[in-house]
């Protein structure tokens, strides 16, 4: 565990920083955008701030090994940015491509819960009415979650936590009456575990009052901020307002116009949708310090290693191999050993901190290694055994989806194989897998069949000459390279690897050629690219390399059989250069150079609504749905800027849209309208502040799918040895195709899948419940790990229309027998009592109620009837839970069916007092039982 980190420094950082943008609650950037509120804090800004103040705590408490310490002055008084902090610290070489990405997960699933519907109205994820106990809770319980998730790699789904968490923590601030207190610093209670939020409201008081103005000012009632009593404010209809509560108030919340009236939130600096507008300001400042102090916090439970890899800080991408462990493939196996010790041993370097290696053969692939052990992993990489093989094809699309779901992100994994692949069926999954991580698949292909004699050399010979069309496909449209090689060659190709292991590798120009005879290429050099690299595999004639002057640049130039890699000197005259080919045979030709300057984009749509914002889809952009591009500039210096992006097609046509500016720097927007069905590619372009021109193309093209799918599911506490879980997948359309073929798998093998729907058909509805199907779990397994599930929805008629998504599950041990905490209540009070006869009056005029003390340690989420007859209501009392249930003498009897947020279920049971019941003494005691509860209430 990691000692406890002091908050000095966390203090002077945050009493420093200036606040980005302007003075949010509100999701994120595009809020500001769209509602008029500039001057306020979203939880983007917050969690930003939050992450970027721990990450510089972080880096100040370990020196790197090989560069001077970082001056904390540099970062007093200014704005703290990501570019800034890890070139510190990792030197003017560093990109923070990675960094910026998985701030980019956490700000999403931290907006996330404005968005969907298991947690927008919740009001345990926003401590709305007064349910702050319960709110405090399931804080703990995400919490250990978080946790959960490390401990077993998962730093993604670790990422969603945190999103979460942090947003429920930043909303108390806004959302409650803790400001309105005079409380100049955070609670410390919420969170945190063994603590409880206390000094709570109790049912019966008047915790605000009308507002007498616009300005809504002094609203909440003097007895609960003398008393430091906390609350907080209704929204919306459920749960009901009592009379004389707060509301969240704004005009997305109907609760505002019942008394009492107006509301407390403080949202947003503007008085159009937070009535306390004028303690918005406060209210983010303890929202991102409470921020700051549960990501330091977290450090008592997970070490700063682990810590930095949550929230996405590394030197160097990961070192991810898929390697064919067929008899042929000694040589090559070789290599990639020699490859990963000099990668992981270079000098003045620190080495990679992810390593995955995924074997295959044929019939079977994996076990999957990843670890952060660079040792461990140069062990497993020795153990491997070049043995049997001797047919084709093999499973190379199961190792490397296997590979793409467990590569961080940004990444580039590299596939050794000198055999086709048997499981094409994968090829779309793969392909989503890709575009969705943005992760560059570049394959090492050993071809050389006099190399061995007899049967092996006469099954070469009778091979298609086409079967690795797909792995250049794979390639070509993943940003990544195929090459070809030999047995002599396969050292000297390798060292492609070491080339590409960093962040900051840009692609210039990516050219796949099937045309015969002389061709001329272009791409640009700007005043921020560097090490610039030519790869061109295929039989070239001559190859020249001209600069912007029109003149031959002096190379210098590696050939080995059919590749050749062309290195330029720096430093380069920026502007247009050009490679003329001369070839005979189909070549491909990669141009990369590393540059401080890149971007990142996404796809999503706007959201109006009470929380208004940006939804970022979650997988791929759907065609003809009306979508918005996100760019965000890395590296882009102040004078420099950006213009247009591009969208090119692969029919050839071209697309450009004008980049408009948002609110923070980094950040532009271009509204693209209805994507067609199909690949494309995105760039960006502008200029560098001198005059000339920047452009960056990402590497991955994309695909707009013409349908949406989404498991769901309700597990709880994770899979365990022996158990079926229950899961259900819904497929939506917005294309042509009426009929999907359904394909589920894991990246375990040893865990089954179970379902009798393997295809799925469209009548009037474009949504279908398209099955319910069973995880399996063996009888023995590893545990504190994760399972991915993947779904795979093909067009009946053209596979190339379809759709994918894919869900992380926990896998843990067997829980002990530990009994279940069930919800249960005690009868508080009765009140009225039916009469014996009926006779004169009927017995809906007899009315008769009961109020109950509800008891669970995280909250009672609902309350129904289940037999009888009559209304019932739940709401919080400090830190109870009543439930008053009334009825008339027509229905005696009541039962009451209590949900817990645990999902765990009990009952409540009263009948009505009668007056032939109730002997003379036991009357008087019901009366004086009813005066005390009035008295206890009321003191």
């Amino acid at each position: 565990m990691a000692p406890h980190v002091s908050w000095t420094l966390s203090i002077l950082l945050l009493g420093s920083v200036v606040f980005p943008g302007g003075l949010a609650f509100f999701p994120n950037f595009w809020t500001k955008f769209l509602g008029l509120t500039w001057k306020s804090y979203t939880h983007q800004d917050l969690t930003e701030d939050a992450i970027l103040n721990v990450t510089l705590q972080i880096l100040l408490d370990h020196k790197h090994p090989t560069r001077p310490p970082i001056n904390v002055r540099e970062f007093q008084g200014k704005t703290l940015i990501a570019d800034d902090i890890l070139r510190a610290y990792f030197g003017e070489e560093a990109s923070a491509r990675q960094f910026r990405a998985s701030m980019q997960q956490i700000v999403n699933a931290n907006a996330n819960m404005d968005f969907f519907s298991g947690t927008r109205d919740d009001p345990l994820c926003h401590f709305d009415s007064e349910r702050l106990l319960s709110g405090n809770s399931r804080l703990l319980r995400s919490r250990e979650k978080l946790l959960e998730a490390v401990i077993a790699k998962d730093y993604e789904g670790a990422r969603q936590k945190l999103g979460q968490i942090l947003h429920s923590l930043q909303d108390f601030y806004s959302h409650t009456n803790w400001v309105e207190m005079g409380n100049k610093d955070i609670n410390t209670d919420l969170a945190s575990p063994g603590k409880q939020v206390n000094s709570l409201a109790r049912a019966s008081d008047q915790t605000c009052t009308d507002c007498s103005d616009s300005l809504c000012q002094n609203n909440i009632a003097d007895f609960i901020n003398k008393n430091k009593l906390l609350t907080s404010g209704y929204y919306g209809e459920t749960p009901n307002k009592p009379q004389g509560k707060c509301s969240h108030g704004g005009p997305f919340d109907d609760s505002r116009h019942r008394s009492a009236l107006g509301g407390i939130n403080k949202d947003t600096a503007s008085f159009i949708y937070s009535p306390h507008h004028f303690l918005h300001h406060k209210a983010a400042k303890l929202a991102l310090e409470a921020s700051i102090n549960f990501l330091s916090e977290l450090k008592i439970d997970i070490t700063d290693k682990e810590m930095l890899r949550l929230l996405g800080v590394s030197s160097f991408p990961a070192l991810s191999f898929v390697v064919d462990t067929t008899g042929s493939m000694g040589e090559e196996i070789t290599a990639v050993r020699r490859q990963a010790h000099n990668i992981i041993y270079r000098q003045n370097m620190l080495p990679p901190d992810h390593f995955i290696l995924v074997p295959f053969h044929d019939p079977g692939f994996g076990p999957l290694l990843e670890t952060s052990n660079p040792r461990e992993f140069l062990d497993h990489l020795d153990s491997l055994i070049a043995l049997g093989g001797g047919d084709e094809p093999e499973m190379c699309l199961s190792a490397l989806q296997l590979a793409l779901i467990h590569t961080p992100p940004y990444s580039e994994i590299f596939v050794f194989t000198d055999a086709s692949s048997k499981d094409m069926e994968l090829r779309s999954s793969v392909e989503a897998l890709i575009q969705e991580r943005k992760i560059k698949v570049s394959f090492l292909i050993t071809e050389d069949p006099d190399r061995m004699q007899g049967r092996r050399r006469k099954r070469r010979e009778l091979l298609r000459q086409d079967r690795f069309n797909l792995y250049s496909e794979l390639a070509f449209t993943s940003g990544g390279q195929i090459i070809f090689s030999n047995n002599e060659d396969i050292d000297a190709v390798t060292d492609i690897i070491k080339e590409s292991s960093h962040f900051d590798i840009v692609n210039l120009l990516d050219v796949k050629s099937e045309k015969r005879g002389e061709a001329t290429h272009v791409f640009e050099i700007d005043h921020f690219i560097r090490n610039v690299t030519l790869f061109i595999n295929g039989d070239i004639r001559g190859i020249n390399v001209y600069n912007p002057d029109g003149h031959i640049q002096i190379v210098k130039n590696h050939r080995e059989g059919l590749f050749t890699r062309i290195t330029l000197e720096d430093p380069l005259m920026v502007g247009n250069w050009s490679v003329a080919v001369k070839n005979t045979n189909p070549y491909t030709l990669h141009v990369q150079g590393r540059s401080s300057f890149d971007f990142l984009y996404y796809f999503g749509s706007f959201l109006n609504g009470s929380h208004p914002g940006l939804y970022k889809y979650t997988n791929q952009p759907v065609a003809g749905v009306p979508s918005v591009l996100v760019v965000e500039a890395i590296g882009l210096p102040e004078a420099a800027h950006l213009d247009q992006v591009s969208l090119t097609f692969t029919q050839g046509e071209t697309h450009m849209l004008p980049l408009e500016p948002t609110n923070q720097s980094r950040l532009l927007i271009a509204e693209v309208g209805h994507l067609p069905i199909g690949e494309f590619r995105v760039g960006v372009t502008g200029q560098d502040g001198t005059g000339h021109v920047l452009h960056r193309e990402a590497p991955q093209h994309g695909k707009a799918a013409e349908c949406v799918m989404e498991i769901s599911t309700v597990l709880e506490h994770g899979l365990a040895e022996g158990e079926r879980h229950l899961m259900s997948l819904m497929v939506t359309k917005y294309g042509s195709s009426n009929c999907y073929a359904i394909k589920l798998s894991t990246d375990n093998k040893d865990f089954k899948v179970w379902t009798d729907v393997n295809r799925v058909e469209f009548g009037d509805t474009n949504s279908v419940n398209a099955s319910e199907f069973w995880i399996e779990a063996p009888t023995t397994m590893n545990t504190d790990s994760m399972l991915t599930v993947t779904a795979t929805a093909a067009s009946c008629h053209d596979k190339t229309k379809s759709c994918f998504t894919m869900q992380r599950l926990p896998v843990k041990k067997k829980p002990e027998a530990i009994p279940l905490i069930f919800p249960n209540c005690t009868i508080l009070s009765y009140s009225g009592i039916c009469p014996l006869s009926e006779l004169p009056n009927p017995c809906k005029q007899h009315p008769w109620s009961v109020t109950f003390l509800g008891l669970h340690s995280d909250g009672i989420e609902s309350v129904r009837v289940l037999h009888g007859a009559g209304s019932v209501l739940h709401e919080t009392d400090g830190i109870y839970e009543h439930i008053h249930f009334t009825s008339d003498c027509c229905s005696k009897e009541v039962e009451l069916l209590l949900i817990s947020y645990t999902k765990t279920s009990g009952y409540c049971h009263a009948r009505a007092l009668s007056a032939s019941a109730l002997p003379s003494q036991d009357k008087l005691m019901m009366f004086l039982v009813g005066i005390i509860f009035i008295w206890i209430n009321s003191w």
